[in-house]
């Protein structure tokens, strides 16, 4: 390696160093001890098992795990399909555009907070749009256990905005050609958009499945200001968990929690590569 390549490559590799590789290690080596920011003593696999015999940690993975599934079944397939709408450039297309980004564009903590107000059972918008229905207005939506985690869900659900816009532009990319023979042979606008658009959008679907997998394995911002984890720990989360372990000093709990969410995180990331063969040629 020349002087030259290794110049240009130094910065990155720095970069890599400091806010990836070396927080990596830190994060293994802790899990296995008993730290709490004054002391530090080996553990062994004291934390794991401690984790593994706690019913609130079950019930966070849980959580975790079905909000990762509520972005992969209902927030990418909802984005690809209003991205599959703005590609067809139809009226109104450029204020669809906007109005379906601008929540990306908000902090998640933000968007927390317009959902207290919409999900409040005494001034909510929602139950007062239930109660112009005649239909029942007083549910108490974060905090009743049947529908605090649905409550949750449906916070980030819609927000499709990077998705729509990464599916339209990746739309645009492809050859008019297809389109224009596929209507010669009499396919109609549903049947080009299931047999040639859904088939082409196989790397670019699977990218987003991947962002909406790590990113709900990581939620964190929505559930603490909607629930904080609560009714009775019905929406909490893995991080939620490592965040309240951390505050009670056991340091190296929470870096055993972030362990296992590394570690579902490599396993769900390597599953989803091979189903959508991400980077293959189409």
């Amino acid at each position: 390696m020349g002087p030259a390549i290794a110049i240009s490559v130094l910065p990155g590799a720095v970069l890599f160093l400091v806010f990836f590789a070396i927080p990596l290690v830190v994060l293994v080596a802790t899990a296995f001890t008993d730290w709490s920011g004054r002391r530090l003593e080996l553990a062994g696999v004291a934390n794991f098992a401690t984790i593994a015999a706690d019913p609130v940690f079950w019930k966070a993975a849980g959580n975790t795990l079905f909000y990762a599934a509520v972005g992969v079944f209902v927030q990418v397939p909802l984005g690809c399909l209003v991205g599959m709408v703005i590609a067809r450039r139809p009226r109104g297309w450029r204020a669809l555009r906007a109005i379906v980004f601008l929540p990306y564009m908000i902090s998640g903590a933000a968007v927390a907070l317009v959902f207290t107000v919409v999900y409040n059972p005494r001034f909510g918008l929602l139950n007062a749009i239930l109660g112009g229905l005649g239909l029942p207005s007083d549910t108490d939506w974060l905090f009743s256990g049947s529908t605090a985690r649905w409550a949750v869900a449906a916070t980030f659900a819609f927000t499709v905005g990077f998705a729509a816009v990464l599916v339209s532009a990746e739309i645009a990319s492809f050859p008019a050609e297809i389109y224009e023979a596929a209507a010669i042979d009499g396919a109609g606008v549903l049947k080009q958009q299931l047999f040639l658009t859904l088939p082409l959008l196989r790397n670019v679907a699977g990218t987003l499945v991947l962002l909406s997998i790590l990113g709900n394995l990581a939620a964190f911002d929505i559930v603490y200001i909607l629930t904080n984890g609560g009714p009775a720990d019905g929406t909490a989360t893995l991080i939620l968990y490592a965040y309240r372990a951390y505050l009670a000093g056991d340091w190296g709990l929470a870096n055993a929690v972030g362990i296992i969410v590394v570690a579902m995180g490599l396993v769900l990331i390597v599953g989803v590569r091979r189903l959508f063969r991400i980077g293959e040629e189409r």
